[in-house]
């Protein structure tokens, strides 16, 4: 079996695809968590994510679908914050699939605490601590589609 190929990221637009419910992140309006979802309808603008590469090789990260749609923090949740936005690294971890860390901690990955089911059809994305034994579990890992063909 051949080994996915894992790309450096740089500026784009992407669809961002969490491994483990194989739904993308979403968000909706200011103020409100970055999700995932139970349902699989296609939200246009509001799953569509541009990433602006910065000095030191990181992102920040931006909702198409929203003016100062940059991603930010509060209280480990990951929020679009309305221009207070905090840069991410984008971390390949081999077949198609990389860990998103805060930039600045050590324990800061995105993450969700379980997947959205039926029953909690509503995940929040937030920031869970570094990988046990440096495997990180499927609810760590995305991947990001690209959507622009400006490469």
């Amino acid at each position: 079996m051949s080994e996915i190929r894992t790309p450096k990221l740089c500026s784009g637009i992407y669809r961002i695809i969490n491994e483990a419910s194989q739904s993308t992140v979403r968000v909706h309006q200011h103020g409100r968590p970055m999700q995932l979802s139970y349902g699989f309808e296609l939200l246009g603008i509001f799953e569509q994510w541009e990433l602006v590469e910065q000095d030191k090789g990181e992102f920040i990260i931006r909702c198409m679908g929203l003016t100062r749609g940059q991603v930010g923090l509060d209280e480990g949740t990951m929020l679009i914050n309305g221009g207070n936005p905090i840069p991410f690294s984008v971390e390949a971890v081999g077949e198609g699939l990389y860990a998103v860390k805060a930039s600045g901690g050590e324990s800061d990955y995105w993450g969700v605490s379980q997947t959205p089911t039926r029953e909690t059809p509503e995940v929040s994305l937030n920031l869970v601590a570094p990988p046990s034994m440096g495997e990180f579990e499927a609810t760590q890992l995305w991947r990001f589609e690209r959507l622009d063909d400006d490469v």
